[in-house]
């Protein structure tokens, strides 16, 4: 591997790194915010939260598992509070 290319990846880690600082910052807004809506938000794991015993988050990779249908499915392209306000039914 080149100089140029170890140097593309470093760029790219970092990319990859901002993103999920940033994306970890939104979650963790998102969790006060339905919190102070009366919510019951549990950290299950680092890597996993629980919002009212109906459905868990993995802000990590933007994935959730409806615990009620048990399914399970893909965040990405939608921020956490829209897609949570939905699956509430909140407006």
């Amino acid at each position: 591997m080149d100089d140029d290319e170890k140097q593309m990846w470093k760029n790219h880690k970092k990319e990859v790194d901002l993103m999920r600082k940033k994306r970890r910052a939104q979650f963790h807004d998102t969790v006060r915010e339905f919190q102070k809506l009366g919510f019951e938000v549990k950290e299950m794991t680092p890597f996993c939260f629980r919002f009212n015993d109906r459905i868990d988050i993995y802000p990590s990779n933007k994935r959730y598992h409806d615990l009620t249908k048990n399914v399970r499915g893909d965040i990405r392209g939608i921020n956490y509070t829209k897609f949570l306000r939905q699956f509430f039914g909140l407006k």
